[in-house]
Formats: structure tokens, sequence, C-alpha cells
């Protein structure tokens, strides 16, 4: 079966601005499942985001769906042996910084406007250059609609910046010394741990959060073991 990964194309120094994307593309690699990637557009089915992955004929959305889909599809065993408890905690690492962390990266990228004024030329690299103004302003204002209906959005900066620090440390109480995750070799939790830790310290971030982040360094040793296991020929 052959795989497609369609994802935002851009020019950048990591495969993808989104954590989503980068998240795909590194569980596809642990897994050991080759793939082509495709420039995403709007409108693609299914839920009209990136990720999206075509395996044959099917069209399948949403990165926790297609590991769930592609782990069946191609009997993938990267989670094999883990405890219930070790798979509770992927789980509640999974959801603190796809459903929580997320909201906070996306308040700095698109809503402070110092890290916009450069995150704006990563993010409009797809749309014709004399389109790129108004496409980056059209997708700030549902970005900024979003933030708000998550709830981060109505606090101060300060505010969500705190809580995305504490999601930070928390994840990095749970790797404590170990190399991933949960032990010895990285599991699917791990491609979405190292998603956000590689975009979150990236230095295109400013401010208080990814501040933190660049000083942890639990989290850029963990992140430079994640990208010589999965990203060394990039």
């Amino acid at each position: 079966m052959s795989v497609e990964l369609y994802q935002f194309a851009v020019d950048w120094d990591l495969p993808s601005p989104s954590p989503f994307c980068l998240k795909m593309s590194t569980w596809l690699r642990l897994a050991g499942i080759s793939y082509e990637v495709k420039a995403w557009t709007p409108g693609i089915a299914p839920h009209g985001k990136a990720p999206v992955v075509r395996v044959g004929d099917d069209w399948i959305g949403d990165s926790s769906c297609i590991v769930e889909s592609l782990t069946e599809r191609f009997s993938v065993t990267l989670d094999e042996g883990l405890s219930p408890a070790q798979r509770a905690t992927g789980l509640l690492v999974q959801r603190t910084l796809e459903e929580h962390t997320y909201f906070a990266l996306l308040n700095d990228r698109w809503l402070v406007d110092e890290v916009w004024a450069t995150y704006r030329d990563v993010i409009g690299q797809p749309a014709p250059r004399a389109l790129r103004r108004p496409f980056t302003a059209w997708l700030r204002r549902g970005v900024r609609a979003a933030v708000r209906a998550q709830g981060l959005g109505r606090h101060e900066l300060s505010e969500v910046r705190a809580r995305a620090i504490a999601d930070v440390d928390a994840v990095l109480a749970v790797l404590g010394d170990q190399p991933f995750l949960l032990g010895e070799e990285p599991r699917s939790v791990d491609a979405t741990v190292y998603a956000w830790f590689a975009i979150l310290s990236h230095p295109i971030g400013q401010g208080a959060f990814a501040e933190h982040c660049r000083a942890q360094p639990a989290l850029l040793a963990y992140v430079e073991r994640m990208r010589e296991r999965v990203w060394s020929d990039a």
C-alpha cells in the first residue's frame, strides 16, 4: 500500500511548521512506513485540515485517527508491550500538548504581533506573493476566533504563557531521566512530544514561553535524541 502524506508545504528548517504535520511524519518514520509528501490545500477531505493521509483510494484525516488506522493496516508494533499505566500516561501527555499547549502556541505565533511579523512569512509561502498578506490576514482571523473559542484566548498573554510553561514542565517531569517519554525506546507518543518540543523551542518563538523552552536542557537533549533517531537523513 502506498502512503501519501498531505501537509503544509513551506521552506523551513523543520519538515513542517505545523506540530500535527510534524507529529505525523515523525510517527510514520518511527513506524517504518514509507510515504510520499504532498502539498496540502484547503478542501482536501476529510475535515479540511492538515495532515491528511491517502492510502490507496482511502483518505484519512486527523493525526490520531491516522495513527490508529495505519497501526492496524500495517500491523505496526511500536506500542507493543506498554502497560495500561504507560498507555494512559502517553494519552494524558498527548491530550495536554494537542488540546491545551497547542492553543498557547497558536496564541504566541499567530496573535502576538512581534512574533506574527516573522511567522506570517513562513505560513504564507504557499500563496502567490501578491496574495500572501490578505491570505495570511484571513487565516489569522480564523485562528483568533479558534483560540478565543477554546478559552485561552480570553486570558492575558502572561497567563497563557504561564499555563503553557506549566504544561511543558509537566511533560518534562514525566520524561525524567528516561531517553524517551515511556522508557528506553520511542513510542507513538514520542512523535507528539518531539513535534511540540521541536516547534516550541524553535528560534522563531519570542517571549517567556519560547525562552523557557529553550532554557530547558532536558527538552533540548530530548529533541536532539529524537532528531538523531528519526530525522538524521533530513
